[in-house]
């Protein structure tokens, strides 16, 4: 297998790339984004080095795709290029558009024109609106849909585009959905996910204003990795789309875990509250990953795990020696 990951330099392609890298069955890796990996993630995946390329390029151009794809011969593609953006957050509406747009239209139609007939992509829990329009139960996948801002209705398009090239030109595409992701790096409207461990794991405090007691579900890069490596080695899923989160967790649980490796780590929160008990803005912190356990044997490892895995990749960028779990 040949396979592609566009936005490889990410946090979730980053990820991705070096699960794919380990994998007997992938002959070769490449990486396209528009900046080069990091130098500790390059430290990372040297045993697995002759496997990987990088290749400087935008979705936005479907040349750049096309070319990395014949001079690879890639016949499996996976598209983690987006520009997360939230609910009432100012941005540049055509950037966006072309990117989680015109973008994600690119990564498909030029697996269409090569033959790579397997695709997997990028779609995001935020395509279900509020927690209080399910109730307080797990949503599942087969749950309506409510996308209530520009990213949100990108990703539930990106579903439909995906839907109208599968039943046309026969090829097979599988969404995912992650709910809050993290990981060294990860850069997001909710970056204190990713600035807790991150920080406190080269010796630098943390605080917010926010009183640090609102749940989400979360899912860290390692384990989106994963279940993309399942899924892209697949010929195809039983079903088009996965979620891919865990239980609800808090800020202040993950500054548990942190402190549990880190004992002398300065995390201090506010008085700003970030609970909204009743669900009616931001995401659901109840979200299934049932179709993924049941199809692929896959479900999030717990908070701990992730967390010490954050924590050293964290270390390492710092020239730090590892902490023991």
């Amino acid at each position: 297998m040949n396979i592609l990951v566009m936005g490889g330099s990410g946090l979730f392609g980053r990820k991705t790339v070096m699960a794919l890298l380990k994998d007997p069955d992938v002959k070769t890796v490449v990486s396209m984004d528009l900046t080069p990996p990091k130098e500790w993630f390059m430290k990372l995946i040297e045993k697995n080095a002759k496997k990987f390329h990088f290749v400087s390029g935008n979705v936005a151009e479907i040349e750049d795709i096309l070319n990395a794809m014949k001079k690879y011969a890639i016949d499996r593609v996976i598209n983690w290029a987006f520009i997360m953006v939230a609910q009432n957050v100012p941005v540049d509406p055509r950037l966006v558009t072309k990117v989680n747009v015109l973008g994600m239209n690119n990564a498909f139609e030029a697996a269409k024109i090569m033959g790579a007939k397997r695709v997997v992509y990028a779609s995001s829990e935020t395509v279900y609106g509020p927690q209080a329009m399910y109730g307080m139960r797990e949503v599942t996948e087969d749950d309506q849909t409510n996308p209530m801002h520009s990213y949100a209705v990108c990703k539930k398009y990106a579903e439909i585009m995906a839907a109208d090239y599968s039943q046309q030109y026969g090829m097979s595409f599988t969404g995912l959905r992650p709910t809050i992701g993290y990981g060294h790096g990860g850069r997001s409207p909710a970056q204190y996910w990713s600035d807790i461990p991150s920080n406190c794991a080269v010796g630098k405090p943390f605080s917010m204003d926010g009183d640090g007691k609102g749940l989400s579900s979360l899912v860290g890069a390692d384990d989106l990795a994963e279940i993309t490596r399942l899924l892209i080695k697949a010929d195809k899923s039983p079903h088009p789309v996965y979620n891919v989160g865990g239980p609800p967790k808090s800020p202040r649980d993950l500054a548990e875990v942190v402190k549990k490796y880190i004992p002398d780590a300065k995390i201090t929160f506010g008085k700003k509250p970030m609970m909204d008990p009743e669900g009616k803005f931001g995401l659901p912190w109840l979200v299934s990953e049932k179709r993924a356990k049941k199809d692929f044997g896959f479900s999030c490892m717990p908070i701990e795990k992730a967390a010490l895995i954050h924590i050293n990749d964290a270390r390492l960028e710092a020239g730090l020696k590892p902490i023991k779990g």
